[in-house]
């Protein structure tokens, strides 16, 4: 049975565990980072209305921020999962990232945010995007740190399961290479894991751990 390395800051039994062993996989719980909720935006958030934009990159900031009416504010997010994820919290999502990707959002945004606040709540590694003519408030919402995880994992995994850059980094940091295929739920993460010099196994064409779990598999059987 194929052993995929959960590097993703979970607990034992956590989503992207319970994706992996839903499709006939073997989880193997080893996060190599832990995450720290330093704001809630709030105040940027009051300040937008109908027309306004507000702009979830991921899961864990679709969670970490309180949905308004429904009205309040126009939502944009990264995949189909993500507006899944939006649309069940309460959110108005009006654009979904054409490329899966945060690059592909604020490709869009730059047409679409003209005249209009932008909020893009955050992680703290995450960059500001410079949109000509258009502000945005950029909250830091969660701080991701290097988790100093059991090396010896490499050895008794076949691929791991990677869903942010910081993952990438918090590995290389530790090990100095990523010495095992890298599955990666998407362009970005996957521009990570090549920027270090490791292998793209299998990317996920959408961004939900199910999604990455099946692509996993398939990948496999190949």
């Amino acid at each position: 049975m194929t052993r995929v390395w959960v590097t993703r800051d979970e607990p034992e039994g956590g989503p992207l565990a319970t994706a992996i062993a839903q499709v006939g996989l073997a989880p193997v719980w080893e996060p190599v980072l832990e995450t720290r909720v330093v704001g809630d935006a709030a105040e940027e958030l009051a300040a937008l209305g109908p027309d306004d934009w507000l702009v979830l990159t991921s899961p864990r900031a679709i969670q970490a921020v309180a949905a308004g009416p429904a009205s309040v504010p126009r939502v944009a997010v990264v995949g189909g999962a993500s507006e899944r994820l939006a649309r069940e919290r309460g959110f108005r999502v009006q654009l979904v990232s054409p490329t899966g990707s945060g690059e592909g959002i604020w490709e869009a945004m730059a047409e679409l945010a003209d005249g209009r606040r932008v909020c893009f709540p955050r992680s703290s590694l995450a960059p500001i995007p410079e949109l000509a003519g258009i502000e945005v408030a950029a909250p830091v919402l969660y701080e991701p740190r290097s988790l100093a995880f059991d090396r010896t994992v490499v050895s008794r995994v076949d691929v791991a399961a990677l869903v942010s850059p910081s993952a990438v980094r918090s590995i290389v940091e530790r090990v100095g290479r990523l010495p095992i295929p890298a599955a990666s739920i998407g362009p970005t993460t996957s521009a990570a894991v090549r920027g270090a010099g490791g292998e793209v196994f299998v990317e996920s064409p959408d961004r939900s751990f199910l999604s990455l779990a099946r692509s996993i598999l398939a990948a496999r059987a190949r």
